[in-house]
Protein backbone atom coordinates (compact mmCIF):
# COMPACT_ATOMS: atom_id res chain seq x y z
CA UNK A 1 0.00 0.00 0.00
CA UNK A 2 0.98 3.82 -0.61
CA UNK A 3 1.73 5.61 2.46
CA UNK A 4 -1.43 8.01 1.54
CA UNK A 5 -3.54 4.58 1.92
CA UNK A 6 -1.58 3.28 5.42
CA UNK A 7 -2.72 6.78 6.91
CA UNK A 8 -6.29 6.58 5.31
CA UNK A 9 -6.70 3.36 7.03
CA UNK A 10 -5.10 3.96 10.13
CA UNK A 11 -7.24 7.32 10.50
CA UNK A 12 -10.20 5.41 9.79
CA UNK A 13 -9.79 2.51 12.08
CA UNK A 14 -9.09 5.73 14.95
CA UNK A 15 -11.57 7.22 14.48
CA UNK A 16 -14.41 4.58 14.15
CA UNK A 17 -12.68 2.66 16.98
CA UNK A 18 -12.49 -0.03 14.71
CA UNK A 19 -9.06 -1.42 16.33
CA UNK A 20 -7.04 -0.52 19.01
CA UNK A 21 -3.61 0.78 18.12
CA UNK A 22 -1.61 -2.44 19.78
CA UNK A 23 -3.70 -4.69 17.26
CA UNK A 24 -3.52 -2.48 14.27
CA UNK A 25 0.13 -2.45 14.86
CA UNK A 26 0.46 -6.51 15.01
CA UNK A 27 -2.23 -6.84 11.70
CA UNK A 28 0.07 -4.69 9.73
CA UNK A 29 3.16 -6.38 11.33
CA UNK A 30 1.71 -9.98 10.56
CA UNK A 31 0.78 -7.93 6.42
CA UNK A 32 4.27 -7.50 6.56
CA UNK A 33 5.51 -10.63 7.43
CA UNK A 34 3.53 -12.35 4.76
CA UNK A 35 4.63 -10.10 2.07
CA UNK A 36 8.00 -10.77 2.36
CA UNK A 37 6.71 -14.46 2.72
CA UNK A 38 5.15 -14.34 -0.42
CA UNK A 39 8.26 -12.33 -2.56
CA UNK A 40 10.22 -14.83 -1.27
CA UNK A 41 7.96 -17.64 -2.45
CA UNK A 42 7.72 -19.22 1.09
CA UNK A 43 4.21 -18.02 2.00
CA UNK A 44 1.50 -21.47 2.72
CA UNK A 45 -1.54 -21.24 1.38
CA UNK A 46 -2.68 -21.67 4.86
CA UNK A 47 -1.45 -18.77 5.37
CA UNK A 48 -3.02 -16.75 2.08
CA UNK A 49 -6.46 -18.22 3.43
CA UNK A 50 -6.28 -17.26 6.90
CA UNK A 51 -5.03 -13.47 6.27
CA UNK A 52 -7.42 -13.51 3.79
CA UNK A 53 -9.96 -14.36 5.99
CA UNK A 54 -9.26 -11.60 8.31
CA UNK A 55 -9.32 -8.92 5.51
CA UNK A 56 -12.53 -10.29 5.02
CA UNK A 57 -14.16 -9.78 8.29
CA UNK A 58 -12.04 -6.43 8.42
CA UNK A 59 -13.91 -5.19 5.42
CA UNK A 60 -17.59 -6.53 6.79
CA UNK A 61 -16.97 -4.92 9.81
CA UNK A 62 -15.68 -1.35 8.10
CA UNK A 63 -18.87 -1.60 5.87
CA UNK A 64 -21.25 -2.02 8.65
CA UNK A 65 -19.97 0.84 10.53
CA UNK A 66 -20.07 2.78 7.39
CA UNK A 67 -23.83 1.93 7.09
CA UNK A 68 -24.40 2.66 10.78
CA UNK A 69 -22.95 6.29 10.52
CA UNK A 70 -25.07 6.77 7.46
CA UNK A 71 -27.86 5.72 9.27
CA UNK A 72 -27.48 7.55 12.81
CA UNK A 73 -26.30 10.88 11.57
CA UNK A 74 -28.33 10.80 8.59
CA UNK A 75 -25.62 11.45 5.74
CA UNK A 76 -24.28 10.50 2.96
CA UNK A 77 -21.11 11.97 3.35
CA UNK A 78 -18.41 9.41 4.65
CA UNK A 79 -15.07 8.76 3.31
CA UNK A 80 -15.43 5.00 2.07
CA UNK A 81 -11.71 4.76 0.80
CA UNK A 82 -11.01 1.88 3.50
CA UNK A 83 -13.23 0.05 1.37
CA UNK A 84 -11.26 0.30 -1.33
CA UNK A 85 -8.49 -0.23 0.12
CA UNK A 86 -9.38 -3.50 2.05
CA UNK A 87 -10.73 -4.87 -1.20
CA UNK A 88 -7.58 -4.43 -3.16
CA UNK A 89 -5.59 -5.91 -0.35
CA UNK A 90 -7.82 -9.12 -0.75
CA UNK A 91 -8.21 -9.24 -4.35
CA UNK A 92 -3.85 -9.22 -4.49
CA UNK A 93 -4.19 -11.98 -2.21
CA UNK A 94 -6.21 -13.53 -4.01
CA UNK A 95 -3.74 -12.76 -6.97
CA UNK A 96 -0.72 -13.99 -5.56
CA UNK A 97 -2.58 -17.51 -4.27
CA UNK A 98 -4.00 -18.51 -7.21
CA UNK A 99 -0.51 -17.76 -9.07
CA UNK A 100 1.48 -19.71 -6.16
CA UNK A 101 -0.95 -22.80 -5.89
CA UNK A 102 -2.92 -25.14 -7.53
CA UNK A 103 -6.57 -23.70 -8.38
CA UNK A 104 -9.42 -25.23 -6.02
CA UNK A 105 -12.98 -24.84 -6.73
CA UNK A 106 -13.79 -23.91 -3.07
CA UNK A 107 -11.20 -20.75 -3.38
CA UNK A 108 -12.30 -19.98 -6.77
CA UNK A 109 -15.93 -19.43 -5.82
CA UNK A 110 -15.13 -17.70 -2.71
CA UNK A 111 -13.02 -15.21 -5.06
CA UNK A 112 -15.78 -15.11 -7.13
CA UNK A 113 -18.35 -14.39 -4.68
CA UNK A 114 -16.03 -11.39 -3.30
CA UNK A 115 -15.65 -9.79 -6.85
CA UNK A 116 -19.86 -10.02 -7.29
CA UNK A 117 -20.36 -8.53 -3.29
CA UNK A 118 -17.65 -5.69 -4.50
CA UNK A 119 -19.22 -4.39 -8.02
CA UNK A 120 -15.46 -2.51 -8.51
CA UNK A 121 -13.78 -5.87 -8.99
CA UNK A 122 -16.33 -7.62 -11.40
CA UNK A 123 -13.38 -6.75 -14.45
CA UNK A 124 -10.79 -7.68 -12.52
CA UNK A 125 -12.53 -10.94 -11.41
CA UNK A 126 -13.17 -11.71 -15.42
CA UNK A 127 -9.59 -10.73 -16.06
CA UNK A 128 -8.43 -12.90 -13.35
CA UNK A 129 -10.42 -16.04 -14.84
CA UNK A 130 -9.15 -14.90 -18.47
CA UNK A 131 -5.64 -15.63 -17.08
CA UNK A 132 -6.48 -18.54 -14.62
CA UNK A 133 -8.04 -20.68 -17.67
CA UNK A 134 -5.07 -20.67 -20.18
CA UNK A 135 -3.56 -22.90 -17.21
CA UNK A 136 -4.32 -26.87 -16.32
CA UNK A 137 -6.28 -27.37 -13.67
CA UNK A 138 -6.65 -30.94 -11.91
CA UNK A 139 -10.25 -30.43 -11.11
CA UNK A 140 -12.63 -29.84 -13.84
CA UNK A 141 -15.22 -27.87 -11.43
CA UNK A 142 -12.44 -25.21 -11.48
CA UNK A 143 -13.73 -24.60 -15.29
CA UNK A 144 -17.22 -25.64 -14.60
CA UNK A 145 -17.50 -22.97 -11.93
CA UNK A 146 -15.18 -20.31 -13.89
CA UNK A 147 -17.72 -20.56 -17.07
CA UNK A 148 -21.12 -21.05 -15.23
CA UNK A 149 -19.89 -17.25 -13.32
CA UNK A 150 -19.18 -15.75 -17.05
CA UNK A 151 -23.00 -17.10 -18.13
CA UNK A 152 -24.89 -16.21 -14.96
CA UNK A 153 -23.15 -13.46 -13.28
CA UNK A 154 -21.45 -11.32 -16.47
CA UNK A 155 -23.93 -12.77 -19.41
CA UNK A 156 -20.76 -13.70 -21.11
CA UNK A 157 -21.24 -16.86 -23.14
CA UNK A 158 -18.18 -16.43 -25.26
CA UNK A 159 -16.03 -16.55 -22.15
CA UNK A 160 -18.21 -19.57 -20.84
CA UNK A 161 -17.39 -21.38 -24.02
CA UNK A 162 -14.25 -20.62 -24.39
CA UNK A 163 -13.63 -21.85 -20.37
CA UNK A 164 -15.80 -25.03 -21.08
CA UNK A 165 -13.41 -25.52 -24.74
CA UNK A 166 -9.83 -25.48 -22.45
CA UNK A 167 -11.44 -27.31 -19.54
CA UNK A 168 -12.09 -30.07 -22.40
CA UNK A 169 -8.27 -30.38 -23.86
CA UNK A 170 -7.43 -31.47 -20.32
CA UNK A 171 -10.14 -33.42 -19.58
CA UNK A 172 -11.28 -34.97 -22.12
CA UNK A 173 -13.78 -37.62 -20.86
CA UNK A 174 -15.27 -35.59 -17.75
CA UNK A 175 -18.66 -35.71 -17.96
CA UNK A 176 -19.73 -33.13 -15.45
CA UNK A 177 -17.84 -30.28 -17.98
CA UNK A 178 -20.00 -31.86 -21.28
CA UNK A 179 -23.21 -31.83 -19.01
CA UNK A 180 -22.26 -28.38 -17.93
CA UNK A 181 -21.40 -26.99 -20.82
CA UNK A 182 -24.26 -28.44 -22.73
CA UNK A 183 -26.40 -26.80 -19.88
CA UNK A 184 -24.82 -23.54 -20.69
CA UNK A 185 -25.68 -24.29 -24.36
CA UNK A 186 -29.69 -24.96 -22.92
CA UNK A 187 -29.89 -21.77 -21.28
CA UNK A 188 -28.98 -19.61 -24.11
CA UNK A 189 -31.20 -21.17 -26.26
CA UNK A 190 -33.69 -19.71 -24.17
CA UNK A 191 -32.11 -16.30 -23.81
CA UNK A 192 -31.99 -16.08 -27.87
CA UNK A 193 -35.38 -17.25 -28.14
CA UNK A 194 -34.40 -20.20 -30.39
CA UNK A 195 -32.23 -17.85 -32.16
CA UNK A 196 -28.99 -20.27 -31.09
CA UNK A 197 -30.41 -23.88 -32.05
CA UNK A 198 -27.40 -24.85 -34.51
CA UNK A 199 -25.35 -24.25 -31.53
CA UNK A 200 -26.77 -26.03 -29.32
CA UNK A 201 -27.72 -29.11 -31.67
CA UNK A 202 -24.02 -29.32 -32.50
CA UNK A 203 -23.29 -29.90 -29.05
CA UNK A 204 -25.88 -32.14 -28.57
CA UNK A 205 -25.20 -34.41 -31.61
CA UNK A 206 -21.37 -34.66 -30.51
CA UNK A 207 -21.92 -35.85 -27.13
CA UNK A 208 -24.73 -38.40 -28.21
CA UNK A 209 -22.11 -39.39 -30.67
CA UNK A 210 -19.17 -38.96 -28.53
CA UNK A 211 -21.13 -41.52 -25.87
CA UNK A 212 -22.69 -43.35 -27.99
CA UNK A 213 -24.72 -46.15 -26.08
CA UNK A 214 -24.21 -44.41 -22.86
CA UNK A 215 -28.64 -44.41 -21.79
CA UNK A 216 -27.89 -42.81 -18.54
CA UNK A 217 -25.88 -39.89 -20.58
CA UNK A 218 -28.76 -39.62 -22.79
CA UNK A 219 -30.78 -38.95 -19.38
CA UNK A 220 -29.40 -36.46 -18.00
CA UNK A 221 -29.12 -34.74 -21.44
CA UNK A 222 -32.74 -35.04 -21.64
CA UNK A 223 -33.26 -33.74 -18.08
CA UNK A 224 -31.43 -30.12 -18.53
CA UNK A 225 -33.59 -29.66 -21.52
CA UNK A 226 -36.55 -30.18 -19.83
CA UNK A 227 -36.04 -27.70 -17.66
CA UNK A 228 -37.00 -24.69 -19.89
CA UNK A 229 -39.81 -24.45 -21.83
CA UNK A 230 -38.48 -22.73 -24.94
CA UNK A 231 -36.31 -25.25 -26.02
CA UNK A 232 -39.17 -27.50 -27.70
CA UNK A 233 -37.23 -28.33 -31.20
CA UNK A 234 -33.95 -29.03 -29.10
CA UNK A 235 -36.04 -31.27 -26.41
CA UNK A 236 -37.97 -32.58 -29.36
CA UNK A 237 -34.69 -34.33 -30.85
CA UNK A 238 -33.61 -35.22 -27.51
CA UNK A 239 -36.94 -37.67 -26.91
CA UNK A 240 -36.78 -38.80 -30.70
CA UNK A 241 -33.31 -40.23 -30.26
CA UNK A 242 -33.74 -42.11 -27.24
CA UNK A 243 -37.19 -43.57 -28.48
CA UNK A 244 -35.60 -44.84 -31.36
CA UNK A 245 -32.10 -45.62 -30.16
CA UNK A 246 -33.03 -47.48 -26.83
CA UNK A 247 -36.77 -48.93 -27.38
CA UNK A 248 -35.64 -52.20 -26.37
CA UNK A 249 -34.39 -51.24 -23.13
CA UNK A 250 -36.46 -51.22 -20.07
CA UNK A 251 -35.29 -48.18 -18.63
CA UNK A 252 -36.17 -46.06 -21.78
CA UNK A 253 -40.00 -46.93 -21.65
CA UNK A 254 -39.94 -45.72 -17.99
CA UNK A 255 -38.30 -43.20 -18.62
CA UNK A 256 -40.44 -41.94 -21.23
CA UNK A 257 -43.25 -42.42 -18.95
CA UNK A 258 -42.31 -40.11 -16.32
CA UNK A 259 -41.85 -37.04 -18.91
CA UNK A 260 -45.00 -38.17 -20.07
CA UNK A 261 -46.54 -37.94 -16.48
CA UNK A 262 -44.64 -34.36 -15.93
CA UNK A 263 -46.90 -33.33 -18.70
CA UNK A 264 -44.21 -33.90 -21.70
CA UNK A 265 -46.06 -35.92 -24.23
CA UNK A 266 -44.44 -37.92 -27.79
CA UNK A 267 -46.28 -39.02 -30.50
CA UNK A 268 -44.42 -41.68 -31.74
CA UNK A 269 -46.19 -42.02 -35.00
CA UNK A 270 -45.43 -38.01 -35.60
CA UNK A 271 -42.39 -37.68 -33.84
CA UNK A 272 -43.61 -34.64 -32.08
CA UNK A 273 -43.13 -33.42 -28.04
CA UNK A 274 -45.74 -31.16 -26.88
CA UNK A 275 -46.64 -30.22 -23.32
CA UNK A 276 -49.89 -30.56 -21.89
CA UNK A 277 -50.47 -29.16 -18.27
CA UNK A 278 -53.51 -31.09 -18.24
CA UNK A 279 -52.37 -33.91 -15.12
CA UNK A 280 -55.03 -35.96 -16.48
CA UNK A 281 -53.47 -36.39 -19.52
CA UNK A 282 -50.00 -36.85 -18.22
CA UNK A 283 -51.20 -39.82 -15.94
CA UNK A 284 -52.93 -41.55 -18.86
CA UNK A 285 -50.04 -40.97 -21.34
CA UNK A 286 -47.76 -42.59 -18.60
CA UNK A 287 -49.75 -45.61 -18.05
CA UNK A 288 -50.18 -46.03 -22.04
CA UNK A 289 -46.33 -45.69 -22.35
CA UNK A 290 -45.49 -48.69 -19.95
CA UNK A 291 -47.98 -50.50 -21.04
CA UNK A 292 -46.59 -49.91 -24.84
CA UNK A 293 -43.36 -50.82 -23.72
CA UNK A 294 -44.43 -54.01 -22.33
CA UNK A 295 -45.77 -55.19 -25.80
CA UNK A 296 -42.58 -54.60 -26.87
CA UNK A 297 -40.12 -58.21 -27.60
CA UNK A 298 -38.01 -57.23 -24.61
CA UNK A 299 -36.09 -60.15 -23.36
CA UNK A 300 -37.91 -61.82 -20.39
CA UNK A 301 -35.50 -60.62 -17.52
CA UNK A 302 -35.89 -56.87 -18.57
CA UNK A 303 -39.54 -57.20 -19.18
CA UNK A 304 -39.78 -58.40 -15.33
CA UNK A 305 -37.99 -55.12 -14.59
CA UNK A 306 -40.49 -53.13 -16.65
CA UNK A 307 -43.50 -54.60 -14.64
CA UNK A 308 -42.09 -53.73 -11.88
CA UNK A 309 -41.31 -49.89 -12.63
CA UNK A 310 -44.86 -50.04 -13.93
CA UNK A 311 -46.24 -51.33 -10.48
CA UNK A 312 -44.28 -48.83 -8.38
CA UNK A 313 -45.34 -45.60 -10.67
CA UNK A 314 -49.08 -46.92 -10.16
CA UNK A 315 -48.17 -46.64 -6.35
CA UNK A 316 -46.79 -43.53 -6.46
CA UNK A 317 -49.38 -41.85 -8.41
CA UNK A 318 -52.26 -43.62 -6.56
CA UNK A 319 -50.56 -41.95 -2.91
CA UNK A 320 -50.18 -38.64 -4.40
CA UNK A 321 -52.77 -35.19 -4.55
CA UNK A 322 -53.28 -36.39 -8.24
CA UNK A 323 -55.99 -38.91 -6.83
CA UNK A 324 -58.45 -36.21 -5.76
CA UNK A 325 -60.66 -36.23 -8.85
CA UNK A 326 -63.31 -39.35 -9.16
CA UNK A 327 -62.59 -39.89 -12.31
CA UNK A 328 -59.05 -40.31 -12.24
CA UNK A 329 -59.18 -42.25 -8.71
CA UNK A 330 -62.06 -45.06 -10.77
CA UNK A 331 -59.49 -45.03 -13.79
CA UNK A 332 -56.03 -45.45 -11.27
CA UNK A 333 -58.54 -48.36 -9.47
CA UNK A 334 -59.14 -49.85 -12.92
CA UNK A 335 -55.44 -49.71 -13.92
CA UNK A 336 -54.42 -51.05 -10.32
CA UNK A 337 -56.36 -54.25 -10.53
CA UNK A 338 -55.42 -54.74 -14.73
CA UNK A 339 -52.01 -54.16 -13.69
CA UNK A 340 -51.23 -56.53 -10.91
CA UNK A 341 -53.49 -59.15 -11.85
CA UNK A 342 -51.30 -59.06 -15.52
CA UNK A 343 -48.15 -58.65 -13.69
CA UNK A 344 -49.39 -61.87 -11.77
CA UNK A 345 -49.83 -64.21 -14.62
CA UNK A 346 -46.70 -62.85 -16.20
CA UNK A 347 -44.69 -63.82 -13.38
CA UNK A 348 -43.42 -60.67 -12.86
CA UNK A 349 -44.69 -59.84 -9.49
CA UNK A 350 -41.32 -60.45 -7.27
CA UNK A 351 -41.93 -58.18 -4.58
CA UNK A 352 -44.19 -58.82 -0.99
CA UNK A 353 -44.79 -55.67 -0.88
CA UNK A 354 -46.22 -55.19 -4.07
CA UNK A 355 -48.72 -58.81 -3.01
CA UNK A 356 -50.03 -56.36 0.20
CA UNK A 357 -50.19 -53.23 -1.42
CA UNK A 358 -53.08 -55.21 -4.19
CA UNK A 359 -54.56 -56.80 -1.10
CA UNK A 360 -55.01 -53.57 0.62
CA UNK A 361 -56.12 -51.85 -2.08
CA UNK A 362 -58.63 -54.39 -4.11
CA UNK A 363 -62.25 -54.13 -4.15
CA UNK A 364 -62.60 -57.66 -5.36
CA UNK A 365 -60.44 -60.31 -3.23
CA UNK A 366 -58.06 -59.51 -0.51
CA UNK A 367 -57.32 -63.02 0.68
CA UNK A 368 -57.15 -64.50 -2.67
CA UNK A 369 -54.31 -62.21 -3.48
CA UNK A 370 -52.30 -62.66 -0.76
CA UNK A 371 -52.82 -66.58 -1.05
CA UNK A 372 -51.54 -65.83 -4.62
CA UNK A 373 -48.62 -63.70 -2.94
CA UNK A 374 -47.37 -66.71 -0.75
CA UNK A 375 -47.53 -69.45 -3.54
CA UNK A 376 -45.27 -67.05 -5.67
CA UNK A 377 -43.05 -65.57 -2.42
CA UNK A 378 -43.18 -68.70 -0.16
CA UNK A 379 -40.42 -67.16 1.78
CA UNK A 380 -41.85 -64.16 2.58
CA UNK A 381 -42.71 -63.29 6.37
CA UNK A 382 -44.87 -60.40 5.49
CA UNK A 383 -46.68 -62.21 3.09
CA UNK A 384 -48.17 -65.11 5.70
CA UNK A 385 -48.51 -62.43 8.28
CA UNK A 386 -50.81 -60.28 6.19
CA UNK A 387 -52.51 -63.76 5.21
CA UNK A 388 -53.17 -64.71 8.74
CA UNK A 389 -53.74 -61.81 9.77
CA UNK A 390 -56.50 -61.33 7.60
CA UNK A 391 -58.49 -64.22 8.07
CA UNK A 392 -58.26 -63.67 12.08
CA UNK A 393 -59.38 -60.26 12.18
CA UNK A 394 -62.09 -61.74 10.15
CA UNK A 395 -62.34 -64.73 12.70
CA UNK A 396 -62.33 -67.66 10.59
CA UNK A 397 -60.04 -69.17 13.07
CA UNK A 398 -60.35 -72.45 10.69
CA UNK A 399 -58.53 -70.71 7.75
CA UNK A 400 -56.33 -68.66 9.82
CA UNK A 401 -54.68 -72.11 11.38
CA UNK A 402 -54.58 -73.76 8.11
CA UNK A 403 -52.39 -70.83 6.92
CA UNK A 404 -50.82 -70.79 9.85
CA UNK A 405 -49.70 -74.95 9.66
CA UNK A 406 -48.90 -73.75 6.19
CA UNK A 407 -46.58 -70.75 6.48
CA UNK A 408 -45.05 -72.50 9.67
CA UNK A 409 -43.98 -75.69 7.53
CA UNK A 410 -42.64 -73.05 4.55
CA UNK A 411 -40.91 -70.45 7.19
CA UNK A 412 -39.36 -73.03 9.62
CA UNK A 413 -37.24 -71.14 11.79
CA UNK A 414 -37.98 -67.54 10.20
CA UNK A 415 -41.85 -68.26 11.03
CA UNK A 416 -41.89 -66.90 14.87
CA UNK A 417 -43.93 -63.66 13.69
CA UNK A 418 -46.35 -66.18 12.82
CA UNK A 419 -46.67 -68.11 16.47
CA UNK A 420 -46.78 -64.47 17.87
CA UNK A 421 -49.69 -63.57 15.58
CA UNK A 422 -51.91 -66.48 16.75
CA UNK A 423 -50.80 -66.51 20.20
CA UNK A 424 -52.58 -62.89 20.76
CA UNK A 425 -55.28 -64.05 19.08
CA UNK A 426 -55.95 -67.67 21.26
CA UNK A 427 -55.27 -65.73 23.77
CA UNK A 428 -58.45 -63.41 23.89
CA UNK A 429 -60.56 -66.24 22.19
CA UNK A 430 -59.68 -69.90 22.84
CA UNK A 431 -57.30 -70.89 25.64
CA UNK A 432 -57.55 -74.38 25.55
CA UNK A 433 -56.26 -74.12 21.88
CA UNK A 434 -53.86 -71.90 23.11
CA UNK A 435 -52.38 -74.32 25.38
CA UNK A 436 -52.35 -76.70 22.57
CA UNK A 437 -50.18 -74.34 20.32
CA UNK A 438 -47.71 -73.90 23.56
CA UNK A 439 -47.09 -76.91 23.53
CA UNK A 440 -46.31 -77.64 19.65
CA UNK A 441 -44.08 -74.61 19.88
CA UNK A 442 -42.36 -75.81 23.17
CA UNK A 443 -41.65 -78.77 20.76
CA UNK A 444 -40.81 -76.90 17.39
CA UNK A 445 -37.48 -78.24 16.43
CA UNK A 446 -36.38 -74.98 16.12
CA UNK A 447 -34.13 -73.17 18.77
CA UNK A 448 -35.34 -69.58 17.11
CA UNK A 449 -38.52 -70.64 17.77
CA UNK A 450 -39.05 -73.10 21.21
CA UNK A 451 -36.55 -70.63 22.85
CA UNK A 452 -39.11 -68.14 22.76
CA UNK A 453 -41.92 -69.82 23.13
CA UNK A 454 -40.86 -72.07 26.23
CA UNK A 455 -40.94 -69.31 28.71
CA UNK A 456 -43.85 -68.12 27.23
CA UNK A 457 -45.91 -71.18 28.20
CA UNK A 458 -44.53 -71.10 31.52
CA UNK A 459 -45.52 -67.65 32.19
CA UNK A 460 -49.24 -68.49 30.68
CA UNK A 461 -49.36 -71.54 32.75
CA UNK A 462 -48.38 -69.86 36.14
CA UNK A 463 -51.71 -67.62 35.61
CA UNK A 464 -53.82 -70.21 34.36
CA UNK A 465 -52.61 -73.13 36.48
CA UNK A 466 -51.19 -72.20 39.31
CA UNK A 467 -47.51 -72.72 40.75
CA UNK A 468 -47.72 -76.38 41.49
CA UNK A 469 -48.87 -77.20 37.58
CA UNK A 470 -46.50 -74.70 36.59
CA UNK A 471 -43.74 -76.55 38.30
CA UNK A 472 -44.44 -79.92 36.37
CA UNK A 473 -44.97 -77.80 33.11
CA UNK A 474 -40.98 -76.64 34.02
CA UNK A 475 -39.75 -80.50 34.60
CA UNK A 476 -41.51 -81.45 31.15
CA UNK A 477 -40.40 -77.82 29.17
CA UNK A 478 -36.56 -78.41 30.69
CA UNK A 479 -36.07 -81.56 29.34
CA UNK A 480 -36.57 -80.39 25.46
CA UNK A 481 -33.39 -80.08 23.86
CA UNK A 482 -31.41 -77.32 23.86
CA UNK A 483 -31.38 -76.34 26.98
CA UNK A 484 -33.15 -73.09 27.47
CA UNK A 485 -31.29 -70.61 29.97
CA UNK A 486 -34.74 -68.39 30.07
CA UNK A 487 -37.11 -71.27 31.11
CA UNK A 488 -34.63 -71.57 34.19
CA UNK A 489 -34.68 -67.62 34.89
CA UNK A 490 -38.03 -67.62 34.44
CA UNK A 491 -39.01 -70.20 36.84
CA UNK A 492 -36.82 -68.79 39.33
CA UNK A 493 -38.74 -65.45 39.40
CA UNK A 494 -41.98 -67.51 39.82
CA UNK A 495 -40.45 -69.34 43.20
CA UNK A 496 -38.89 -66.10 44.38
CA UNK A 497 -42.66 -64.40 44.56
CA UNK A 498 -44.02 -67.46 46.51
CA UNK A 499 -45.40 -66.51 50.18
CA UNK A 500 -41.79 -67.67 52.29
CA UNK A 501 -44.09 -70.59 53.63
CA UNK A 502 -44.64 -72.05 50.09
CA UNK A 503 -40.66 -71.43 48.48
CA UNK A 504 -38.36 -73.70 49.46
CA UNK A 505 -34.58 -72.21 49.43
CA UNK A 506 -33.71 -75.58 48.18
CA UNK A 507 -35.75 -75.87 45.38
CA UNK A 508 -34.40 -72.32 43.94
CA UNK A 509 -30.68 -73.30 44.76
CA UNK A 510 -31.28 -76.54 42.98
CA UNK A 511 -32.48 -74.19 39.93
CA UNK A 512 -29.77 -72.37 40.36
CA UNK A 513 -27.52 -75.20 40.73
CA UNK A 514 -28.58 -76.51 37.40
CA UNK A 515 -28.65 -73.95 35.56
CA UNK A 516 -24.44 -72.73 36.57
CA UNK A 517 -23.82 -76.61 35.28
CA UNK A 518 -25.41 -76.38 32.51
CA UNK A 519 -24.39 -72.59 31.14
CA UNK A 520 -21.72 -71.62 33.32
CA UNK A 521 -18.92 -72.48 31.35
CA UNK A 522 -19.52 -69.41 29.13
CA UNK A 523 -21.88 -67.37 31.37
CA UNK A 524 -20.94 -64.85 33.99
CA UNK A 525 -24.62 -63.74 34.71
CA UNK A 526 -25.84 -67.03 35.74
CA UNK A 527 -22.88 -67.00 38.59
CA UNK A 528 -23.63 -63.77 39.30
CA UNK A 529 -27.11 -64.28 40.02
CA UNK A 530 -26.83 -67.35 41.93
CA UNK A 531 -23.97 -65.16 44.30
CA UNK A 532 -26.87 -62.18 44.20
CA UNK A 533 -29.36 -64.34 45.81
CA UNK A 534 -27.45 -66.02 48.29
CA UNK A 535 -26.68 -62.60 49.35
CA UNK A 536 -30.01 -61.27 49.36
CA UNK A 537 -31.82 -64.57 50.56
CA UNK A 538 -30.26 -67.36 51.51
CA UNK A 539 -26.74 -67.98 53.06
CA UNK A 540 -23.57 -65.50 52.30
CA UNK A 541 -21.10 -68.75 53.77
CA UNK A 542 -22.11 -69.71 50.39
CA UNK A 543 -21.09 -67.30 48.27
CA UNK A 544 -17.57 -67.50 48.55
CA UNK A 545 -17.73 -71.48 47.78
CA UNK A 546 -19.99 -70.28 44.42
CA UNK A 547 -17.48 -68.12 43.45
CA UNK A 548 -15.07 -70.97 43.73
CA UNK A 549 -16.67 -73.21 42.10
CA UNK A 550 -17.23 -70.43 39.35
CA UNK A 551 -13.72 -69.67 38.77
CA UNK A 552 -12.99 -74.04 38.32
CA UNK A 553 -16.36 -74.18 35.65
CA UNK A 554 -15.55 -70.81 33.63
CA UNK A 555 -13.65 -71.07 30.43
CA UNK A 556 -9.90 -69.17 31.01
CA UNK A 557 -10.44 -66.22 29.18
CA UNK A 558 -13.59 -65.38 31.79
CA UNK A 559 -11.92 -65.57 35.00
CA UNK A 560 -10.88 -62.54 35.42
CA UNK A 561 -14.10 -60.93 34.40
CA UNK A 562 -15.37 -62.92 36.91
CA UNK A 563 -13.65 -61.81 39.51
CA UNK A 564 -14.01 -58.47 39.18
CA UNK A 565 -17.59 -58.81 39.06
CA UNK A 566 -17.68 -60.87 42.29
CA UNK A 567 -15.67 -57.61 43.79
CA UNK A 568 -18.61 -55.70 42.79
CA UNK A 569 -20.92 -58.25 44.39
CA UNK A 570 -18.79 -57.86 47.47
CA UNK A 571 -19.03 -53.83 47.23
CA UNK A 572 -23.11 -54.26 46.76
CA UNK A 573 -23.88 -55.82 49.38
CA UNK A 574 -21.19 -54.42 51.95
CA UNK A 575 -23.54 -52.83 54.50
CA UNK A 576 -25.52 -55.33 54.33
CA UNK A 577 -23.11 -58.37 55.61
CA UNK A 578 -24.45 -59.81 58.85
CA UNK A 579 -21.79 -60.46 61.58
CA UNK A 580 -22.69 -63.98 62.28
CA UNK A 581 -22.05 -65.14 58.73
CA UNK A 582 -25.49 -65.23 57.25
CA UNK A 583 -29.03 -65.36 57.97
CA UNK A 584 -31.68 -67.64 56.04
CA UNK A 585 -34.78 -65.56 55.49
CA UNK A 586 -36.39 -67.85 53.15
CA UNK A 587 -37.59 -71.16 54.67
CA UNK A 588 -35.98 -74.37 54.15
CA UNK A 589 -37.01 -77.64 53.03
CA UNK A 590 -38.21 -80.07 56.50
Amino acid sequence: MSAEEIESEIHFMKTYSIMKWDELIMLNDDRKSLNQKIALGLATKEELLKQIKVELNMLDTCQLKIDQEMKENDTEYINTEILTILSNRINDMYNSMFLLFPVEKTSLSEYIEFCSNNTLFITKCSNMLNTLMLRYHSDPEVYITAATYEFDDRNDVESARQYFTEGLKYHKNCKSLYVEEFWVEVQHLEKTAGGSLPIAMGKYRNLIKRFDGDIDFHFILLDRAIKLSAVRELQCNIVRDMVRKYRHSELMWQKLAKIHFDGFIYHRETEQLHYDKNYISGIRNCIKTYEDGLKENLPLKNKHKLWNFYIDHIIEIRKSYRMKKETIRNFMNETMERAFQEAHNNKALHKSDHYIYWAKNTNIDCHGVLRKGVEVIEDSVELWTALISYYLSHDSLEMGIEAFQAGVRTLASKSMPLWKILILYLGNTHPKLLQQLYHEGSHFPFPDINFVIRPEYLEWSVVHNGILSTRELFIELRDIQPECKQLYTTMISFELTQNSGITKLRTIRKLYNDVCNTFGQTDIGVWSDCIRFEYKYGSHKLVKEIYKASLLCLEPDLRNSMTKEFEKLKEEFLEEDPKDGGVIVIDDDE
